[in-house]
């Protein structure tokens, strides 16, 4: 009951608010200095995705070499044990 009507409260304080609009040379100003920012090209953001894109291929391939690697050397490391039950 008290969270019901803490949260009505919450909801009705909005009512009555007045979207409040800057003044024009204001805004101007505001707008002239977001346009002066550095943006980045589209030319750096395909070149950042594609070195992305290179370098999680690379990681795969590795990850797959490595994967081959290791069950060819669980096969000759099988392979060496003696054929023998002779433990000493």
């Amino acid at each position: 009951m008290k969270s019901e009507n803490w949260t009505l409260e919450i909801m009705e304080s909005t009512n009555g608010m007045v979207k409040v609009h800057p003044s024009k040379l204001l805004f101007d100003k505001i707008q002239n200095r977001i346009n002066l920012e550095n943006k980045v090209s589209s030319k750096w953001i395909f070149v950042a995705a594609a070195t992305f894109a290179l370098l999680i291929s690379i990681n795969i391939k590795l990850l797959k070499s490595s994967l081959i690697k290791s069950s060819s050397q669980k096969e000759t490391v099988i392979s060496t044990i003696s054929n023998t039950n002779q433990l000493y």
